[in-house]
């Protein structure tokens, strides 16, 4: 371990995976935090948590089947049937990034599309006037003078 020229007693925290230090309040920041811990953090920082539970596939499967819950309404059972409903996005036909599309309002799922395609239409107000007034716009008449 480096200590940069740091006094050893003003070390805080040292994440035991990859050995990151902490000497202030500010790089205690970059662990986790943790109520019982005597400085309010982990001798674990963020980026050796999060790898380690996506490494981890009941720590993995428990965070899925609490996200899917959480921002969709429903199991992971019917998340993943839901998403294997189509192989790829439902506007554009892209096969990467695919993404859980749903209504905000009543959470129905409405299909699986990309995730260019789902940022889209969210940024036009998630709402066929939304894309109707954008479609207008785009095949609105101009004359040559307009265009230039």
């Amino acid at each position: 371990m480096a200590n940069h020229g740091k006094i050893l007693t003003d070390l805080l925290r040292v994440c035991k995976k990859c050995e990151r230090e902490a000497y202030s309040e500010d790089d205690l920041l970059l662990f986790v935090p943790c109520s019982q811990s005597k400085h309010g953090y982990k001798n674990i920082c963020k980026i050796c948590a999060n790898k380690r539970n996506y490494e981890h596939p009941k720590k993995k499967d428990w965070k899925t089947d609490h996200q899917t819950k959480k921002r969709y309404g429903v199991d992971r059972k019917t998340y993943l049937d839901r998403m294997q409903s189509s192989s790829s996005c439902e506007i554009c036909g892209s096969t990467e990034e695919l993404c859980y599309d749903h209504d905000h309002t009543t959470m129905a799922f409405r299909g699986v599309l990309c995730r260019a395609c789902n940022r889209s239409i969210g940024q036009l107000g998630d709402t066929a006037k939304g894309l109707e007034k954008a479609l207008a716009y785009l095949t609105k008449e101009r004359n040559d003078s307009e265009t230039h």
